[in-house]
């Protein structure tokens, strides 16, 4: 059986990966070049992108099964009494970056021998990749039923195979810092199982990718039946069902200014699912002048994984840095990071 891991670890690798590579030069045999396999929608693209924008690098990303062999491998042009092959406009020519070659098991065999040819001698035919690049790929497996070709055995022995699935919380920090409706991070931290369902006999199933677009769905304001229609078409009927319920939970929350006003005295909902929605709702309305009431209100529910959901959506809506400012200089801040809720949130001590 494959290992897999959820999206943080393997961009771990990936930027692991990165930096080894750009102190390589020429076509050393020592390059590594990821292969992320995963579900479609499971944010492979999107996190790799993330990536290279955080290390200041270029990112250039191009399907390889959107080519044909001739184009891939650069078209023949003719010069003089030789024939010589264009550089393929996808394979850069100078600077630092990773080339993101997504769908390669979706391509052809054709092509899939082509990219051998990038991954095992970083080269084109005659064009080489500059240094300081380093060549990702990404796909879907065979049983995921998306079209997907058997990959030749040279080129699975060229590639460092990661196996990604969805994790919860890997997904709820890309929202909360993409600002993603709040009420779909209290829906999946109450239903986890709803994050990702593929399944292959239906034209729309809940993915991370898929809820990013009920994000959107949810910003249209439309009436209530044509966003019905709308979230069925994008998330599947029963994932709809179960998130609308939650929709008509969260407009029936207990007033979300008590608890920055009277944290000693407003309303606790006893129904988790509202308790988790009310506290998305307070995180993402919190500042550093109302941090310590939030904190004196989150330390009066009982079940901590509440109050940890809480912090959890500050700290990534706001970032590490910024909330150890906050404890700096909130009493109430620092000592809910500095005890023993502090391993729930921050992965360092609070200053």
């Amino acid at each position: 059986m494959n290992q897999t891991t959820n999206l943080s670890t393997a961009v771990e690798i990936v930027r692991a990966s990165v930096l080894a590579n750009q102190q390589l030069t020429g076509r050393s045999s020592q390059y590594v070049t990821p292969m992320l396999w995963g579900v479609a929608g499971a944010g492979k693209t999107a996190s790799v992108e993330a990536l290279a924008q955080d290390m200041g690098i270029s990112f250039m990303d191009f399907r390889a099964n959107q080519y044909d062999a001739g184009e891939l491998g650069g078209l023949p042009w003719a010069q003089g009494d030789r024939m010589i092959r264009l550089r393929p406009q996808y394979l850069p020519t100078e600077g630092v970056g990773i080339l993101f070659v997504d769908e390669l098991p979706q391509a052809p065999v054709a092509n899939q021998n082509i990219i051998g040819q990038l991954v095992n001698e970083r080269r084109i035919g005659e064009h080489v990749l500059p240094d300081g690049w380093t060549v990702v790929c990404a796909g879907n497996q065979m049983h995921h039923r998306a079209g997907t070709n058997a990959m030749p055995s040279h080129l699975k022995d060229r590639l460092l195979h990661i196996t990604i699935v969805p994790d919860l919380d890997d997904a709820l920090q890309y929202m909360a810092t993409n600002g993603i409706d709040n009420r779909i991070l209290s829906f999946l931290r109450f239903q986890p199982e709803h994050l990702s369902k593929f399944d292959k006999d239906v034209n729309a199933c809940p993915s991370p990718r898929s809820w990013e677009k009920a994000h959107q769905i949810l910003s249209w304001k439309l009436s209530p039946m044509a966003q019905h229609i709308a979230l069925c078409g994008t998330l599947g009927e029963g994932t709809t069902a179960m998130f609308e319920v939650h929709l008509q939970m969260c407009d029936a929350m207990p007033d979300i200014d008590a608890p920055f006003t009277d944290p000693d005295n407003a309303e606790i909902p006893s129904e988790p699912a509202m308790a988790y929605a009310l506290c998305a709702s307070l995180a993402y309305r919190v500042k550093k002048s109302t941090s310590a009431n939030l904190v004196r209100f989150i330390n009066r529910i009982p079940a901590q994984e509440y109050s940890a959901f809480a912090m959890k959506t500050v700290v990534n809506l706001n970032g590490k840095a910024e909330i150890r400012k906050w404890a700096h200089d909130v009493k109430e801040v620092r000592d809910w990071l500095t005890g023993d809720a502090k391993l729930l949130v921050l992965e360092e001590k609070a200053s």
